[in-house]
């Protein structure tokens, strides 16, 4: 449901929220989670079952008690499930938006491991269903995503300046146009554009039109893209403040909890660097030093 009213909106999205929370949900969870200690049934059915109950938990934190620390844990428990989910299928491409629970939770493991798992851009285009050098593909604009997790800024401005020289040419997807502005006031280091870009995306015209490519889960709470780009903003030093209640201004200041919680043994027996499997090990991504 699409509603330009705020509180509207939040009240639906809790509604959507409580119903993975109730009895018949959770009892499929608890399952699940008796699966995976087992390693039984469909390991990568079992993860994304646990993953979404994790990431309700995450929205229903904030948005009833408004707890931050929960929030941060509940993503951090929501990343870490992505990333064991990414060892089963090393190859395969996610959308940008999948950063958003490692952006959140400011843990710094689970975010140096997506600065360093890039396999699926490097694959040929015949492989990955993409070409991240055309900058008609949707590989194009992912890319773009992990060029500023990883702070090549040179790369990703040249990119930038190459698919918004053309942006008449762009038929498809148009509605992101805007995301490469974004990107390039960061390339620069453009505060002042920067700040007026997330502005421009969270007013009600843009919002209708993306909400529609956006998660069922947060589309009610946040802008996920905006809050995406603000938090790479202000992990670089640009404490962008825009006035809206679309990017939760509680979530942009960089801090780590003093401990994350991996709340059952299958997750903590699981090393995130532990090598990907077979011959896709040679791109598995390390721990620092």
């Amino acid at each position: 449901m699409y509603s330009e009213n705020y509180e509207e909106g939040v009240q639906h999205g809790l509604k959507h929220v409580s119903s993975f929370l109730k009895a018949d949900w959770l009892a499929g969870h608890q399952e699940a989670i008796a699966l995976l200690e087992n390693n039984k049934g469909s390991r990568a059915g079992c993860l994304r079952s646990v993953n979404l109950v994790s990431e309700v938990r995450a929205m229903y934190s904030y948005f009833t008690e408004k707890n931050v620390d929960l929030l941060k844990q509940w993503a951090y428990v929501s990343a870490k499930l992505r990333i064991m989910l990414r060892h089963i299928e090393p190859w395969s491409d996610y959308l940008t938006e999948e950063l958003l629970w490692p952006l959140i939770s400011d843990n710094e493991e689970v975010i140096d491991w997506y600065t360093k798992h890039g396999v699926m851009y490097h694959l040929d285009k015949k492989d990955s269903g993409g070409d991240k050098e055309d900058p008609k593909s949707f590989m194009f604009y992912r890319y773009q995503s992990w060029l500023a997790l990883n702070r090549r800024w040179d790369e990703l401005g040249k990119r930038c300046e190459l698919i918004l020289g053309m942006q008449d040419q762009i038929k498809k997807d148009r509605s992101y146009l805007i995301d490469h502005r974004f990107y390039l006031a960061l390339a620069k280091g453009d505060k002042a554009s920067m700040e007026a870009v997330l502005l421009e995306k969270t007013q009600p015209k843009l919002r209708k039109v993306r909400q529609q490519q956006e998660s069922g889960l947060t589309q009610n709470f946040i802008d996920s893209y905006a809050v995406i780009f603000a938090k790479l903003a202000w992990r670089n030093g640009y404490e962008v403040q825009v006035d809206t209640p679309w990017i939760p201004k509680e979530w942009l200041p960089v801090k780590s909890l003093e401990k994350y919680e991996d709340p059952w043994p299958f997750m903590q027996s699981f090393d995130i660097y532990q090598p990907f499997s077979g011959a896709w090990a040679a791109w598995s991504p390390t721990r620092a030093g």
